[in-house]
């Protein structure tokens, strides 16, 4: 170089910043001023950027994070040591344990997110977020530089923590319609909150941070992963609306889009196959500490029977069956329904409840965690009883009777009997179920339980009539399509038994009714 411009005799390296020391003083001739001042420009940026890089990593010492995929607590760190550019080993924890080193590092809580840097835990997701923030501050800024701006993030991200987020949780586990349609009016009231918050927070820009991802977004960023499964979860109910909420679906859209999101928001269908096993398991939970000691006295084939069985099998309670032989009472029977003398009885801690319907409300009561069997509002609910009280009092005797009766006469009159009462159920269907699939509508409920339980009978009595048809595709279309979806239902299908199977043992019974009538 003829004319030396920069020599440099040494670059030193401290952790937050560069320093150059230049040797000599530059040689410029006056007409090369503009020429070294731009070289001098870009060679000071290249190497500020590039020193500025080493400085980061040489501030990472060991970095961990133990966590869980599904959690959107434990996204918060992700997306911001993301954000941050900072290499962490992520420690992911097994579902339904804890680690000896979560139980360590988080004594107080023993919950996830616990961040490690060089050994040191710090907890809570919020906290974990503001400490990448101010450690690694030559990245990008997550938290406003503004004390006010910060105040109001802080804000927002605990309302979104301790008022918002426990609704996402208990829309999809609530025991009762009522409390479901709470939980979703509470969320889109939130929702509603925070469209005004983006609004006045943003200011017309794409994140709640400004032109970056800031605090508030990975707050509330961190959890529409699951906002989009409960969505699904509750039967395509619009939390996010492109008309109630335009802004937050733009900006929605924007930050699962960004670079330091889109690898940590999990897809939606994995979160709905992660809801079903943990919705299952705090079902499972809540039901085996109201379990006790759970016994039905019955016997298979009998339809009221299957009652409490369907029932028991929905709120996902293990029991002991404890069978009946055909044609004998049990002391235990005799003893735990000394009124009626008749099965079916649930011995729940010992404690005899008796009459199937009443048995099937009781478990509904009880084991309140599982899927409702009873509608939650009260007139709905008088209406199912109603219905379950006609199929019991009016319309089953004529099954019986119609396969029990003596003359041609008499079975004529109960088949009338059960075609005019499979009229009236097919309307109380129709305007019962609302289109749905069930008269519970999408899952089963109370009079499907009650109805339902007859099917077997019912199609074994079409047979034994010579194939009178009672379920009729013409005249009750909605039935036929109602006793499909309920035969196949997991809860339903190893209870019914199979219409040749009845056929056998209502001969048994048949003739065991003629003899004792022909006795008398």
């Amino acid at each position: 170089i003829k004319e030396p411009i920069i020599s440099l005799l040494s670059l030193t390296l401290p952790t937050e910043s560069l320093y150059i020391r230049i040797s000599r003083p530059c040689f410029l001739s006056p007409n090369r001023k503009l020429k070294i001042s731009s070289f001098y420009s870009v060679f000071f940026h290249f190497f500020s950027q590039h020193f500025s890089a080493l400085a980061m990593a040489s501030n990472n010492g060991d970095v961990k994070l133990i966590g869980a995929w599904a959690s959107p607590y434990v996204m918060r760190p992700r997306i911001a040591l993301n954000v941050k550019s900072v290499e962490y080993e992520f420690l992911q924890e097994q579902f339904g344990s804890k680690s000896e080193l979560l139980l360590k590092s988080n004594p107080v809580h023993k919950k996830i997110p616990v961040l490690l840097h060089n050994g040191k835990p710090i907890c809570e997701s919020s906290i974990i977020v503001e400490y990448i923030d101010e450690v690694w501050s030559s990245g990008p800024s997550i938290l406003p530089s503004d004390p006010y701006d910060r105040a109001v993030a802080r804000f927002w991200a605990a309302y979104l923590d301790e008022k918002w987020f426990p609704n996402v949780r208990a829309a999809p586990m609530a025991a009762t319609e009522e409390a479901k349609n709470a939980a979703v009016e509470q969320l889109k009231e939130g929702l509603a909150l925070l469209e005004g918050a983006y609004g006045e927070i943003s200011k017309g820009k794409d994140f709640f941070g400004g032109e970056k991802i800031g605090f508030l977004d990975i707050a509330f960023g961190s959890m529409l992963g699951w906002l989009r499964a409960v969505q699904v979860i509750l039967g395509g109910v619009k939390l996010l609306d492109e008309e109630k909420t335009p802004g937050l679906c733009k900006w929605a859209v924007k930050f699962s889009a960004d670079p330091a999101v889109k690898d940590v928001l999990p897809e939606t269908e994995k979160l709905l196959e992660f809801a079903k096993i943990l919705m299952a398991k705090i079902t499972m939970a809540d039901n085996n500490n109201n379990n006790g000691d759970v016994k039905l006295i019955g016997a298979w084939p009998s339809p009221f029977v299957m009652r409490p069985r369907i029932a028991l099998n929905i709120k996902s309670v293990e029991y002991e069956f404890l069978q009946e032989q055909f044609g004998s009472k049990s002391e235990l029977l005799l003893k735990s329904n000394p009124v009626h003398k008749k099965i079916p009885v649930l011995l729940h801690n010992d404690k005899p409840i008796c009459e199937s319907n009443i048995i099937v409300e009781y478990i509904d009561e009880v084991w309140s965690a599982g899927p409702s069997i009873l509608p939650s509002d009260a007139h709905d609910r008088a209406v199912a009883r109603f219905w379950a009280a006609y199929v019991d009092e009016k319309w089953f005797p004529n099954v019986r009777g119609a396969a029990a009766a003596s003359s041609e006469e008499a079975k004529n009159a109960a088949v009338d009997q059960l075609k005019e009462g499979m009229a009236l159920l097919e309307g109380a269907y129709v305007e019962i179920s609302k289109g749905k699939d069930f008269f519970g509508g999408e899952k089963i409920g109370f009079i499907d339980i009650a109805f339902g339980s007859m099917l077997a009978w019912l199609r074994a009595l079409q047979v034994m009539l010579g194939g009178v048809k009672l379920l009729d595709e013409e005249k009750t279309p909605g039935l036929c399509k109602w006793a499909a979806k309920f035969s196949a239902d997991p809860a339903v299908k190893d209870v019914l038994p199979e219409t040749e199977k009845i056929i056998e043992f209502a001969k048994l019974l048949v003739a065991k009714i003629k003899a004792a009538a022909a006795s008398s």
